[in-house]
Formats: C-alpha cells, structure tokens, sequence
C-alpha cells in the first residue's frame, strides 16, 4: 500500500512536470516526406510573413529570419536560395514526382479531396487540374495542410493517422508547374481566410521586430519541429534552403555534412541553414560546432545565435568561428545563457568576413551542452533539476527500435527510473537500490515493463534520487 502511495504522488509530480515542458512545445515528429539517401530535401519557399495570404501579393516578401525582398518575388523568377514567394502560405519541397508524403505527427482527417485552384493562380500559370489536398486536424489548435497531391489520395475525412502513416503522394495538381509538397500549418481554425489568414510558420520567427503574422489573429509563429539538445543535419531541428551550389559530403559527424561555396559580398548569399535545438533547462550553455577535416573550411564562418524573448522578437548575437581550427571534433564556439524548449536558433550563411580564408561554410551537426546542470528556481519554482543524478545523453533521439540512455551518479543513493506517456502514465519504473557514483547507461526499446509495444509519440524520462528530478524528453517513432 505505501508503494502504491508513493508511485502516485510521483505519478501527480511528472504529470506536472509534463505540463510545463509542453507548454508551447513542438509537435511535428517527421519531415511531411520520405527522408532521400542524402538526408533531406531542402526548403524552397517560405511563409511570407509581410502578407501571407495565397494569390494575395503586395511587392514585398518578409522571411522568417525578418529578411525582407522586394524584387523578382514570384516563381519562377525567384532567385535560387532566396525563397522569395509573395503571398505565400506555406513552406514548399520539390522533389521526385510520387514520393511519399507522411503524417509529421497524430491525428484526424478534416480534408481530403481534389477540388478547384486558386483563380487566378500565382504568376498566371495555368492551373493543372483539380488540387489535391488533405487538411489534418492535430487536437492542439493547430492544422497541417498539404497541396498539390497526386490522384489517389491514401486517405479520407473521418481517418485517425499516426505519425509517419502515408498520406498520399506528391504530385504537381492545380497551381503547381513542377512536382512539390506544398506544406501549410494553421492554427485555431483550419479554414482558408484571405482577409484574416491562420496561418503561421512551422519555423517561428527569429528577429528583433514583432512577427507580422500576429497582427492578424494573435496566433504567433513558433518552431514546431521536435528536436533535440544535439541537432545534426538531416535532423528534425535542422532545415537546409535551396541553394545552387550544395555539396553533401560523407563525412562529418555520423558521416555526413554540408558545405556551399563562401561568399563576402551578402548579395551574393545564395545557401543558409538554422538549427533550433529543443533545451530541457534554462542555464548556461557551451554551444559547440562539429567541422570535419579536409574541406578548405572557412576561417571566419559567422554563427548568428537568435534567443527569444517573450514578446515574440529575438535578440541576436554574431559569433565567428574558425571552422578548421579542431577538426573531426565538436568545439565550442561560445558560452551563453539559453532559454528552454525551442526558444534560440542558429543560422549559418555561406556569408563569411572579408579577411577569411578557405572556399567553403561548412554546415555538420551543432550541440548545447549545459554548463551546470540547474536551474533558476526564481525563475521555475515548481521545477527541480537534481544535481546528484545528471542525464548526460540519449542516443538516438528521436528513435525508432531503441535508445540508450546516459546519466551519471554523484553520489551514493537509491534511484528511480521512470518513463512516461503524454498522459502522465508510468510506462516504465525501475528502482536501483544503493547504487555508487559513476556513469551507467540504460536502454529502452520502446516497450513497457510487462514487454508491451507502445504507440509512437513524445514520452519523458525522470531520473530521481532524494526526490530531487532530472526529466528529458523521449520522441519515439515506428
């Protein structure tokens, strides 16, 4: 009976602890697409933020990182790695005709039919027959919303899909010249308004202004992309753009990067990059770069570091770094208090300082790693990090068969495992008696304690001792 006691009570404090890490937490899982060979495919055009209103242009494109266009703003007369698209709703992938186009997270079929375009279309094109398109609704407030699918659709209003189901294929269907996905996230209302849009930007917004996008209906434009403490290329908290010149490269961390030909003159930039890492605690953080050898790496890459306030805007920090001062190992670039969850970024351009040396940027994996493991209990009262007990790492994360975690022991003392769901409910709860200081790992291949497969989705980690919490978050993918 005292067991049953304690476990609930510890049950009652994670559901807590699950409520603020959630609070405006991302929840696309996946890429909306088959992963290609070489990692992803990148982003060709963006929300406009100025008006982002399909078929509705004003002679001004506003990017998410608040920079603005005002020439050559419709495709295809866009130039190459400047996602230029005025009026544009959502995030476009080109990419082979037919590929398959997945769920990014849960949830329920609104739409899905093939149905008239946009009249006139953008550009005066002319339309390709009927639009296939699927709305789903993700029981957060927010709505997924994809474009130019190809006939037939793999799903029907009234179906419940799961992260990484098969929606359809991509297709080139009403106002599309070439093959693309056509990516559109909406919140509080899944309807097209022309006057008053709902939508935002998966990406956020990073800059120093407010997000024109809030004006409209209040709904502000956040990072909704599961991510992690350390984001590779390819990862969910990594997004490359389009740019002529990208080379992918099998080396690097986990052998592979990126690399575009450096630049000195900004009007010239035509590759960039950013990286929103998803960071459990508010403390100081070691930001550390992974650069490979043998790739005539810049020596003054400029890293632009956006943390975000809690109005919206951002405050932005330039860092230059030396891309061959440590190769084939992760170095430190600087050392800054961060926010937690998704609230900095870093973007990187092929942009570099007119005194550098060397013909590429290099674009490979990034990692925060907390400085001290605490945090600021004026700031966060109702949650306690552990001292004693110190998750260093999972890996992977997001997984999809099993990860491994990595936590070390300061000290002598009896701990508990536990893991679990959105809910609240323990799926895991393992109890080491007297265990001695040092680093243990422990593994878990997504099944409960009694051997039972769990459903893909978020999932928490606590590591306690003393009734003192070390909590990270789990994303867990079939």
């Amino acid at each position: 009976m005292k067991k049953v006691s304690i476990i609930s009570y510890k049950n009652l404090v994670l559901i807590q602890l699950y409520s603020q890490l959630l609070s405006n937490e991302p929840f696309l899982e996946i890429r909306p697409y088959v992963v290609p060979s070489f990692e992803q495919y990148p982003a060709s055009h963006n929300v406009d933020h100025h008006y982002p209103y399909t078929n509705q242009t004003d002679n001004i494109f506003l990017r998410f990182d608040g920079i603005e266009f005002t020439d050559n703003l419709l495709y295809p007369e866009c130039i190459s790695g400047m996602s230029c698209y005025d009026g544009h709703s959502g995030v476009d992938y080109y990419m082979p005709f037919y590929n398959p186009i997945l769920a990014p997270a849960e949830g329920y079929v609104l739409w899905a039919s093939f149905s008239p375009p946009a009249d006139p279309c953008p550009g005066g094109i002319t339309p390709n027959g009927d639009q296939g398109t699927i709305i789903i609704a993700h029981g957060n407030s927010y709505y997924s919303v994809y474009l130019h699918m190809a006939d037939p659709l793999n799903v029907s209003v009234g179906d419940n899909v799961v992260t990484g189901d098969t929606l359809g294929f991509n297709g080139s269907t009403g106002c599309a010249i070439n093959a693309h996905l056509h990516f559109e996230i909406r919140k509080d209302n899944w309807f097209f308004d022309t006057s008053e849009p709902y939508t935002i930007d998966p990406f956020g917004w990073w800059h120093d202004t407010p997000d024109p996008v809030e004006e409209f209906r209040g709904n502000r434009s956040e990072w909704l992309w599961v991510s992690d403490f350390l984001v590779d290329d390819g990862d969910n908290g990594f997004q490359r753009f389009q740019g002529p010149d990208w080379s992918y490269l099998n080396s690097g961390f986990n052998n592979d990067c990126w690399i575009a030909p450096a630049v000195e003159d900004p009007s010239n930039s035509r590759h960039y990059a950013i990286w929103v890492p998803f960071l459990d605690d508010t403390t100081e953080y070691n930001i550390e770069v992974f650069i490979p050898s043998g790739v005539d790496a810049s020596t003054e890459a400029i890293y632009e570091l956006n943390i975000k306030n809690e109005d919206g805007t951002s405050s932005k920090t330039n860092i230059i770094f030396n891309q061959n001062s440590n190769p084939n190992n992760f170095s430190t670039i600087g050392t800054m208090e961060l926010p937690s969850g998704s609230n900095c970024s870093i973007i990187l351009r092929d942009i570099v300082n007119t005194s550098s040396i060397g013909s590429n940027v290099v674009f490979d994996a990034i990692r925060f790693t907390s400085v001290v493991n605490s945090i600021s209990s004026k700031k966060h009262k109702n949650i306690i990090i552990s001292e004693k007990v110190i998750i260093q790492s999972i890996f992977p994360n997001p997984f999809n068969s099993s990860t491994t975690i990595f936590y070390n022991v300061k000290m002598q003392g009896d701990i508990n495992i536990l893991i679990f769901d959105s809910l609240g409910k323990i799926v895991i709860n393992i109890f080491q008696k007297n265990q001695l200081p040092g680093t243990y790992r422990f593994k878990w291949n997504g099944e409960t304690q009694s051997g039972l497969s769990v459903h893909s989705g978020i999932y928490f980690l606590s590591l306690s001792m003393n009734n003192l919490n070390s909590v990270r978050k789990l994303v867990y993918l079939k």
